[in-house]
Order: structure tokens, then sequence, then C-alpha cells
């Protein structure tokens, strides 16, 4: 294990903003958590876990602690004619994790490769892309507590997932620390390819029945055609939620923008895209100082420059507003901002 006070966050997220942590700390095995305690104050900061922390803005200073768990290993635990349980430990890199699977004819993750970050990150934010959310093969973690100093596990129906979020980044955020995450899933590869992106790129691709592979490959195209290398562009990918509506709102909303696009969500509710809404208000490719918006995707927002996190947070608040405005539509943060009354955008 690896500890220091005053640690500069710039390397720990894919903002990299000019952040420091009152303390930084690393672990490399879980069996080290135990001495977290004896050498962190826990009881006296407030503490935020880490992956390759790109879902994640500190708009300042961290006056806690910031742990990073560098859990490795991949573990078959059983299966059967249709499924397999596979056990991941939390600091594999989701992206590479779901190419194993696919290697090894584990099916069900390969519309979510190429998303940044570990797979501890995946059950917290209930990672999500092309039709497809960890959830629907999520079957638990084991998370250390901070309370009681011990290993316990936490079956997916109490983890209450939704729409890119759980109680792991609610109420449990900062009292727990996911050690590994449990999958099942399918030894037979069943394409999911009726996400219209998704669809119509294989389709202009001459793939008439794709395979698993055919999805990963297409995949991994898009996101890398329409979205920015944090390595190379410095971001956290989508940076709003896409907005969850009434059916009759939308409907009404539809009276007066005719071309707003929605999707199936819900039996009375339906999505918009917050890209489309942002990239009607003349935000696509525009950029103030050291912060912008991608020219390829609305959504996602970039350092340009030596930006700061109270910079991003305040562009931010400018894109909120402008849909606010225009449209009614109250936008919701997909990036986990910290400290969490920073995100007050209504209130200026």
């Amino acid at each position: 294990m690896w500890y220091q006070e005053h640690v500069s966050l710039y390397g720990w997220t894919s903002f990299r903003v000019p952040t420091t942590a009152a303390y930084g700390a690393i672990c490399s095995h879980p069996e080290e958590l135990p001495y977290v305690h004896k050498l962190l104050p826990l009881r006296e900061h407030p503490v935020v876990v880490l992956g390759n922390g790109s879902n994640i803005l500190f708009a300042t200073d961290y006056p806690g602690i910031v742990l990073r768990p560098l859990f490795r290993g991949i573990h078959l635990l059983e299966y059967d004619e249709d499924t397999v349980q596979v056990e991941v430990a939390a600091g594999e890199p989701w992206h590479e994790f779901v190419y194993t699977c696919l290697r090894n004819g584990w099916y069900g993750l390969e519309n979510l490769a190429l998303i940044p970050g570990t797979v501890g990150a995946a059950p917290v934010h209930n990672i999500g892309a092309y039709g497809v959310e960890v959830s629907q093969f999520l079957e638990g973690v084991r998370v250390w507590d901070f309370t009681t100093e011990q290993l316990c596990w936490l079956p997916a129906e109490e983890l209450l997932l939704r729409y890119r979020s759980s109680i792991l980044r609610e109420t449990l955020l900062g009292k727990v620390l996911v050690t590994h995450v449990r999958f099942r899933l399918y030894r037979r590869a069943r394409p999911k390819v009726d996400y219209p992106e998704l669809a119509r790129f294989l389709s202009d691709s001459g793939i008439a029945y794709p395979t698993a592979e055919d999805v990963f490959r297409a995949v991994c195209a898009i996101r890398r055609c329409k979205l920015p290398d944090p390595a190379h562009i410095p971001n956290a990918g989508s940076f709003f939620k896409n907005p969850v509506l009434p059916l009759s709102v939308a409907e009404e909303l539809r009276q007066r923008h005719p071309a707003l696009p929605t999707f199936p969500h819900g039996s009375d509710t339906v999505k918009i895209p917050a890209g489309w809404l942002l990239e009607q208000c003349g935000w696509k490719g525009k950029r103030i100082g050291n912060v912008g918006v991608w020219q390829h995707h609305a959504l996602v927002i970039v350092n340009y420059g030596a930006a700061t996190g109270e910079e991003i947070l305040r562009f931010a608040e400018l894109l909120w507003r402008s849909v606010y405005d225009r449209f009614g539509i109250t936008l919701e943060p997909e990036v986990l901002i910290l400290p969490r009354e920073a995100w007050n955008p209504s209130s200026r």
C-alpha cells in the first residue's frame, strides 16, 4: 500500500484538472484494506474511491481521502449449459475485461466495449451503451465497508440500479469500496443490434447477420469516430445523462420542436438525447477559453488546455442553462461532481 498527504490529482482523473487531495492512497491487494484504517484518518475525512477517474470532476481541492484500488484478477466461478459466472477484481480495466470475455466465449458485454474506466466503477454508475446496461448481467459486488472494517456481499437487487446510478454512487458513496464484481454471462452469443446507430453502422458495413465479434468491432469503431480519447484530449465522456420524460411532456415538447427525437424507456416514459438538445442550442464544437464541447459529439465537454475544475463546472452550467431556457428540461450530470454542493446551476 502507498499513501501520501497533499496528493496531486492531475493524473488521477481523465479531466486532468490541477486539484489536490488532503490524502491519497493506492491499494494493490484487498488484504491491504485493514491497513487503510491504521494509516489514514478515515473517521475525520470524507473518502472517495477512484478507478481510472474517467467519470468524475473535482471542482475544487478535495479535503478528504482519495483511494485507488488496483486489484486484478478474473476468475471463472461456475458454468452450466447456457451461462457462466465470472468474478472480476475491481481494478481490471473495463475494456480489457470485455475483450477477454469475447475471447473466452462469454457473451453479453460486447456492446459496452471501449468504455473507459475499471470494472469496479461499472456497477457504481450502471454503465451502459448501445442498448445494453451492465445491470443486465450483474449478480452482485463484494465491498469493503469502511465503518465495520469488513468485507461483505451486496447482491444486485440491493444496489438499486437505475439509469446511470446505483446505491453505490448515492447513499453508499464514500462508505464502501468495491473489491470484486460478479457477472452472469451467456455461453452462446446473442448479439443485440437494435440500437439505431449500431444497426445503421452494421448495415452500412454490409453485415446482415452480425456476430458478437462484429458488434464488438462496430462499437469500437463508432466510439473512436465520435468520442475523443481521454489519453490525448482530457474529458470524462458524456457529461450529462439523457433526460427521461413522461410521454405527455415529450408530446407537448414535440409540438414546439417537431424534430425532437425520443427513444422508448418505459411504459409511459421516453428518453431524450441530451446531445441533440445541446446541439440545438449551438454548443457542438463551441469553445470558451480552455473548455469546449467536442466537435463530433455535443455531450462531451473537453479540457483543451490548463482548465481548472471550476472552469469546467461553470462551462457545464452554461450548457445546463441554455437547455433549460430553450426546452424547459433539467439536465442531470452523468459525471460525478465533487464536492456535490458545487453543482447548483439553478442558483446562478
